[in-house]
């Protein structure tokens, strides 16, 4: 089941989001990801919760790009 996430429309949304679970990850993680948030938002594309943890999934190596890909398209049926 998907679960729905609200979507954002500023980056000071997504850092906002991102702020929540700065406690979890060291600074290096903390940056990298605002720093992927920070690119998107200069094309006007804001990053939800569901980005920022599977961002954070990643810094933490829980998972892959491919396995969080393999998952939108299963959701997706694309698989």
């Amino acid at each position: 089941m998907l679960q729905n996430y609200k979507e954002v429309y500023s980056l000071e949304e997504s850092l906002n989001i991102l702020n929540k679970y700065a406690n979890e990850l060291t600074e290096e993680q903390y940056n990298n990801i605002k720093s992927i948030i920070c690119g998107f938002a200069i094309e006007d594309m804001y990053l939800n919760e569901e980005d920022i943890l599977n961002g954070i999934d990643i810094q933490k190596n829980n998972k892959t790009f491919l396995e969080i890909t393999q998952n939108y398209k299963t959701q997706w049926g694309c698989l």
